[in-house]
Formats: C-alpha cells, structure tokens, sequence
C-alpha cells in the first residue's frame, strides 16, 4: 500500500496533545505560516486594499476617528480669506483640530457636530499644502487628514490702502511687558478672566504701497470693551488697575498676528467694535491717531447673542447699529466688517486684512 506522506499541517496536527495550549512549529512551517502572513499583509487582504482621503489612527481604549480637509475655494487670490473645513468622523468626537501649511500651524479650531473651521489667508503665491489633525480625546483617537493643495495666485489689481477709524478715548499706554501676549482674556497677572463667547481673531497687515507685501515687526494693540460694555484701566470706568481685554502682538514674517479674546459687548452710543492701532514705520508718533482703525460685526449675529446669550443678554440688545454707527460707515465706509464662522457654543473665528499706511 502507498504510504501518503503527511503534510505539514497534518504532522503539526498530530504533534499536539491535550497538555499543550498552542502547537509547536517546525522551522519550514513557521517559515510558510510568516511568508503567507507578510504576503498578505502587503497585498492588503484583509485590510480593504483602499485608499481613503484621511487617515484613521486607533490606540489603546479610544474609538478610531477620521479626519477629511476641505478648502472653501482651490484657487485663493493673494491675501484673500478662504475657509478650511475638517471633518471628523464619528461626529461625536469633541477637542481640537489643528490646520497646518506644511509644518506650519495655520490656527487652531474646536470641533462642533464633527466639523471645525478656520479662516485664514495666504501671502505667497503657488501650491500650498494643508492638513488637518484631530487631537483626539480620552475616547477618540486622534487622526490627520490627507494633504490637499490650494494654488494661490497673485492679485490682479493693486491694493487699496484700509479706511481709518477713529482711535476712540480708552486706548491706554501698553509698555508694560504683560501687554505682550495673544490672550488677552485675563488681567496681566491672569486673574479677572472676562466671560463671554470665545473669538480667534487673526490679522494680516500688507504694506499697500510695497507691492501689497508682508509686513512684519508691525506693533498691533487691541482694546474692546468686556460682555458688560466697560473698559478695563479707565477712571470713567472704576477699572484702574485692571487689565483685561489689552493687549499687542508683532507681526511675523508673514505679516500675521493671532489674538484670543470674546465677542466685546456694547455700550450706550456706539455699535459693538474693536479697537486695532499699528506701530509701524508709517506712524512714528507714540500716542498719534494715525494707523488705527476699528473693525465690526454682523448685525443680526449681535442682536441675537445680546438676546439670547448670557452674560450679554444682562444688557439686552444695541439700540446702535453698525448703520447708526458714527464710526462704521462715516469713516471706515462699511468695509471692515469681519466674516465669521462657527458657533454660539463653540466661539467663532475671523480672518481680517489690513492695508497700510491708512
């Protein structure tokens, strides 16, 4: 009779007995068991073999999430706001999202409903490539998206330079050194944090008469009043000695600084605004009203958060409009609006750019 020769399996069959919990290898199965393995690992079985437009990142104890990056537009204009979109999925995830230009950070946006946004501007021409990377939480993983690409072209026109704003009675001389510092929400020493709704202000000064290019080194001082409608350090006020709500960035090389305050409040004969003033080499003065200006917003936005939200709805609604405004449309011709995006709950973000000298 015809001896069959056993196969490996069978032989690895007959080698386990009821005292072993996992059968021994022999070298030439092992061998065969890790080639099929590895093969199968880089055809993809298993896996799906797909290629998807984020990257899904698991660890230990979290629920793996998606990221996915949309741009409002592919082809921004030179100094042109867009809107970057991330999408988280499951929709559930709570935290941050991060956007970045290559390795630079672009801003910071917190995720609401499974999405997060941020308005931002480009001041080189060309292909810029962006990402976006959820942070991930105690139950969510964090995860990044896949690159997409932006080509941003130059300006077809020169640019025209910004309208100047009055530089108001409360602006305060800011040479101590906490004044220095993008979150302007607490007192210099951190105490006093002003509530309200949280807003990312980002700005971007160009030099109008320099090709519309990048300032950098440029002085910004910001000054609004809190959710109550009161200045901080002002006798008229009974703020002396408080600080909040002040404060100054320099700008960077791409002629950008980034500022963490609320939503200002509003008090009796103006609109709700914010106060900006530039130190550049276009004012030499210490204390002049040249390059100040004050930017503004939506008027339905306000009126329902001074109805609807507290601490603002305390003070009821703004009977000034950005129409009856004595600053919005007489000096500043309605053109330093800001375009806002996100959430009552969640704080909104505004990408706004400055052309000096105004």
């Amino acid at each position: 009779m015809i001896q069959r020769k056993p196969t490996a399996l069978h032989e690895l069959n007959e080698e386990i007995d009821e005292h072993h919990w996992c059968p021994p290898l022999d070298r030439r199965t092992a061998l065969r068991l890790l080639s099929l393995g590895t093969i199968a690992t880089i055809s993809g079985c298993g896996t799906g073999g797909s290629t998807v437009a984020s990257t899904t990142t698991t660890s230990s104890g979290t629920t793996a999430t998606t990221t996915s990056l949309t741009a409002s537009t592919a082809t921004p204009t030179q100094g042109a706001s867009i809107t970057l979109t991330a999408t988280v999925a499951p929709s559930a995830a709570t935290g941050t999202v991060i956007f970045y230009d290559g390795t630079a950070t672009l801003g910071t946006a917190t995720l609401s409903g499974g999405t997060a946004t941020l308005s931002t501007a480009f001041t080189a021409t060309g292909a810029q490539t962006l990402t976006a990377t959820y942070a991930g939480s105690s139950t969510y993983a964090a995860s990044t998206s896949a690159a997409i690409t932006v080509t941003v072209s130059a300006s077809t026109s020169a640019c025209s330079a910004t309208y100047e704003g009055e530089e108001g009675p409360y602006f305060v001389n800011d040479s101590a050194t906490g004044y220095f510092r993008s979150n302007i929400l607490p007192n210099i020493d951190g105490t006093s944090v002003q509530p309200g709704i949280p807003l990312a202000l980002t700005l971007y000064v160009y030099a109008s008469k320099v090709s519309c290019s990048a300032m950098q080194s440029v002085q910004v001082d910001i000054w609004h009043c809190n959710a109550s409608g009161l200045y901080s350090s002002e006798s008229v006020e009974n703020t002396i000695g408080q600080t909040w709500l002040r404060g100054y960035q320099i700008t960077d090389s791409l002629g950008k600084v980034t500022f963490n305050t609320i939503i200002p409040g509003w008090y009796q004969g103006r609109t709700t605004h914010i106060h900006l003033r530039f130190r550049s080499t276009y004012d030499n003065s210490s204390t002049g009203g040249t390059n100040t200006m004050q930017v503004f917003f939506p008027q339905t936005l306000v009126d329902t958060i001074y109805t609807t939200i507290s601490p603002y709805s305390t003070e009821g609604i703004n009977t000034t409009t950005n129409a009856s405004d004595g600053v919005y449309t007489p000096e500043e011709h309605g053109t330093t609006l800001l375009t806002l995006t996100g959430s009552t709950t969640a704080g909104y973000a505004a990408t706004f750019s400055i052309y000096l000298p105004i």
